[in-house]
């Protein structure tokens, strides 16, 4: 799973607290509870059917009543072995907030708040419940470990997705490493003009320009790539939020117009030394379209802001 935005995620968290805890207890309460609590086969055999239908479910145990775990944890076939960390049997979880919760709740099912999960070390919600026998007899706790990330990707329906996501992320980086190795071919060449530039037989205002023009090139392309890398491999991107479109457009437009305004720069600078090449109204005419990609990018930053803000309301 690619790096997650944490922060991101507890605001969608919040946002749909009370259905994300009405799901949860409903899935705990439609068990036979009192035979998972002895009986490691059938949480075997429950994690797995669960696991199905619910591929956010990570592992099961149950706990006596003074908060002791009975059987060994029983994980589901969607969590990786790798860097989890197993809870066998006998650990003590008297002290746990969610064992705490449970036992001074009267509600019969308890869902936590998000935590990091010392299991599996990825925020998770836990669903505890409080199980009695028909007689009243305290027969103990059932718990069920819930991944927060795949909880939000199942309810947004961003599955599919997420699993194509290493795939597009590997074609963003053959493109925005081929732009980076563009830029820096061009840097190359740039310094082997500008070796040429100190030769008597070259013109020094020429090569001056053609210098900076492929240096100017170079660093837009290299600006590209790294942020196609940033943007798509290197952070993770939440194409559900308005910022994340707003940020990739924003730091697109800005590269470009650095490079066209510079351009234009150049292309006057070179028309006041050479009248004779009649280019300075091209010039001047980039540089109004730089400005004009100035003002677009301004207006569209204050209209998206405008809609994030009724949004929110």
């Amino acid at each position: 799973m690619t790096t997650q935005n944490y922060f991101r995620s507890l605001d969608k968290y919040r946002a749909y607290e009370d259905v994300i805890h009405d799901l949860l207890a409903s899935i705990l309460t439609s068990l036979d509870s009192e035979l998972l609590l002895n009986d490691p086969q059938s949480q075997l055999e429950t994690i797995a059917q669960l696991s199905r239908a619910y591929p956010f479910i990570e592992l099961i145990y149950c706990l006596d009543a003074n908060g002791i775990q009975q059987q060994e944890t029983v994980y589901s076939p969607m969590v990786s072995s790798r860097g989890r960390r197993s809870f066998s049997k006998g650990s003590d979880r008297s002290r746990r907030p969610y064992f705490l919760a449970a036992k001074k709740s009267e509600s019969k099912v308890v869902v936590t708040q998000p935590y990091l999960s010392s299991a599996t070390h990825q925020l998770a919600l836990s669903s505890v419940q409080h199980v009695i026998s028909d007689e009243g007899k305290d027969m103990g706790y059932l718990v069920i470990n819930f991944s927060l990330m795949r909880l939000l990707s199942y309810l947004l329906g961003d599955g599919l997705r997420n699993r194509m996501h290493p795939f597009f992320q590997a074609i963003y980086s053959l493109i925005g490493g081929s732009l980076i190795l563009v830029s820096l071919w061009l840097l190359a060449a740039a310094f082997m003009s500008l070796i040429e530039g100190f030769s008597l037989l070259t013109d020094t205002t020429e090569s001056s320009f053609s210098v900076v023009v492929m240096i100017t090139l170079g660093l837009a392309i290299f600006d590209l790539g790294k942020t196609i890398l940033e943007e798509e491999v290197l952070v993770s991107k939440d194409i559900n939020h308005y910022n994340s479109t707003r940020r990739t457009i924003m730091r697109f437009m800005s590269a470009i117009i650095i490079a066209v305004s510079i351009e234009a720069l150049l292309l006057m600078f070179k028309s006041v030394l050479n009248p004779a090449n009649g280019q300075l109204m091209n010039g001047v005419w980039m540089l109004f379209s730089g400005v004009g990609l100035l003002a677009g990018l301004g207006v569209y930053l204050t209209l998206s802001r405008d809609s994030e803000q009724d949004l929110r309301r």
